[in-house]
């Protein structure tokens, strides 16, 4: 099935199907024309990276046992009796040693939901000077008050549409602490904005797996470390670092068990909510969106485009599946990864496999198929041909992807000048995955101009071979294969594919008969195509005189796709002279004979 879309015209098949076939809620958390506003024009690009997972990796939850073995920062008392200039000494993690030192700061703002304190050295007019009382009031407002997306502030938000944070230290606020982040910039120039530490909700040492297995002491607080170089501390990208990680606070208080890449992507759509974006995350992930949506790369360095994709996952669950409600009952439900995305959609009343989901996703990022953000994804490989495929066919092997990735396989008419009249109908793009059809998910999105496209799925057989024959004005096709798993899992594997694309009548058969030498009384079918076909196979048909004997039947491939054979066994007394077969290559006849040995 297809369905035409241009930009004012119909939704895309999958988002129809959506909207038909899906119960859809709706609910009393909306996000606003004025979020949208905001979001598409006046949001500050971020080229930051989260701390968080380098804590969380391996940490489930604050080990027990463990309190006691050595002591944790002094707990300080209720809010009521803290007072502006209050000093505290806090324990906070240098990511270049991997070691621990400690940080003097000093209590520059309350509000109702917060305390802000500022490293002594980043403080005016005695340190750097980069944080001032102006940038400590702008904190306040926007955490306390309001946000672009409207009144209520971050901590108000977020707390009414995902949950309350912790509070293991009594003291009913969010510690800020502005700190300039001791770390390095890597070769992408990224840099750790800000984290939230698991081991400040827990007591005494506790041993990280993430940060090198060292010792980590407890600020015991529910505490926000936000950098203030080189992140623009006096700006609303410092406020979007502070939503994205008070999400991850509330998040571990909800399900500290959740899969990196989910709370990540959550991290960043709370902020979203809140009206800001990450623009630097979703332009890596359209520079590089073959990546897993799942796996989370153990360098952070490498986890830019995954921002990405993790936040373009939840805002596709957002606009097609029941909003910020369904992005809480995430938040919120005890299961993990894939497994408890597809829970909470069942809860939801959504009948859908993760599978799916995938699928509609990964073709919706190519075609921009969103109301919130416009994408523009790098193909991950461009092929133009000519008019007649003057060059032979296009046959690529050994391609790989991860579990929960996506391939952007484009091809294109060589020549943009070509005349409107011609097109790429008639090739045929063929597919062939490793593993069985059940493991893969095959779209073809084609263009008949920059606006114009309509999407169709292509069908496997088992072993998870297929083909489709590009028909109708298709001057740009994309072939967008993808490995998922039917039943949601963690996976880190990769699987290989091969695909091509041939114009069908270029092909050509030798094709040779002989008696089986083996088995009496069987026949061998022998076809060798001028081209390497993948995806793509010939069909035999036997004729009797006017009687078909065997009709359509698909030659088994040998030597990858090099050559066909089809074997069969001839009945007593029938004369082989007296048996015609014919071989089709998607319903042309490429060879014809008698039985009878060549």
């Amino acid at each position: 099935m297809t369905t035409a879309r241009t930009q004012s015209g119909s939704r895309s098949r999958f988002v129809e199907r959506l909207a038909n076939n899906k119960k859809m809620k709706t609910f009393g958390f909306h996000i606003s024309f004025f979020l949208l506003m905001t979001v598409l024009i006046h949001a500050r690009v971020a080229a930051f990276r989260c701390g968080t997972p380098v804590f969380k990796a391996g940490f489930e939850s604050a080990p027990a046992g463990m309190e006691g073995l050595a002591p944790s920062a002094p707990v300080h008392p209720a809010a009521p009796a803290l007072a502006i200039g209050t000093e505290r000494t806090f324990f906070a993690p240098d990511f270049r040693s991997m070691q621990q030192y400690t940080v003097r700061a000093v209590l520059r703002g309350v509000g109702e939901f917060c305390y802000v304190y500022v490293e002594e050295a980043e403080w005016e007019p005695h340190g750097r000077g980069r944080v001032t009382p102006r940038t400590v009031a702008a904190i306040l407002r926007a955490f306390e008050e309001a946000t672009p997306a409207g009144p209520g502030g971050i901590y108000r938000t977020l707390t009414e549409g995902f949950g309350a944070p912790p509070d293991v230290d009594g003291n009913g606020r969010v510690i800020l602490l502005l700190l300039d982040i001791r770390d390095a910039a890597d070769d992408t120039g990224s840099y750790t904005a800000g984290f939230f530490n698991p081991a400040d909700q827990g007591g005494g040492v506790l041993r990280n797996p993430g940060f090198g297995g060292l010792a980590i002491r407890s600020n015991v607080a529910d505490m926000l470390y936000i950098d203030t170089f080189p992140l623009n501390i006096n700006g609303e990208a410092a406020h979007n670092v502070i939503a994205h990680e008070l999400l991850h606070l509330i998040h571990w208080g909800q399900d500290s068990r959740e899969e990196i890449w989910v709370d990540e992507g959550c991290a960043d759509y709370a902020a979203f909510v809140c009206g800001y974006l990450s623009r630097e995350h979703i332009a890596a992930f359209e520079r590089r969106p073959s990546i897993s949506l799942i796996n989370w790369p153990d360098a952070s360095g490498r986890a830019m485009p995954h921002y990405g994709a993790a936040f373009l996952w939840m805002l596709y669950l957002h606009e097609r599946y029941g909003g910020v409600e369904t992005l809480r009952r995430i938040v919120q439900h005890p299961g993990t990864s894939m497994n408890g995305i597809a829970a909470v959609l069942a809860e939801g009343g959504w009948t859908v496999t993760m599978a799916d989901v995938f699928s509609d996703w990964k073709v919706a990022n190519y075609v921009s198929d969103y109301s919130h953000v416009s994408l523009a994804l790098s193909p991950t490989r461009v092929h133009r041909l000519g008019a007649s495929v003057p060059d032979g066919p296009i046959v690529v092997s050994g391609q790989s992807l991860p579990d929960f990735g996506a391939a952007y396989l484009v091809f294109e008419l060589a020549d943009v000048q070509t005349p409107s009249e011609l097109s790429l109908q008639g090739i045929t793009l063929g597919f062939s995955g490793e593993t069985p059809a059940h493991d893969w998910g095959v779209h073809l999105v084609g263009y008949e101009d920059d606006v114009t496209y309509r999407v169709s799925e292509m069908l496997l057989t088992h072993a998870g071979t297929g083909s489709v024959e590009i028909s109708g004005a298709v001057r740009r096709a994309v072939l967008i294969p993808s490995l998922h798993s039917e039943i949601p899992r963690v996976s880190r594997r990769v699987a290989t594919y091969d695909y091509s694309a041939t114009r069908g009548a270029n092909i050509r058969f030798v094709a040779s008969v002989l008696p089986n030498p083996v088995l009496p009384g069987y026949w061998d079918i022998v076809a060798v195509p001028s081209e390497r076909l993948v995806g793509i196979a010939p069909t035999l048909t036997l004729m009797q005189g006017a009687r078909k004997k065997r009709e359509a039947q698909p030659m088994r491939a040998l030597q990858d796709g090099e050559m066909y054979r089809y074997t069969f066994h001839l009945e007593t007394g029938i004369s082989p002279e007296v048996i015609t077969w014919e071989l089709f290559l998607e319903g042309r006849t490429v060879g014809e004979g008698v039985l009878e040995e060549d």
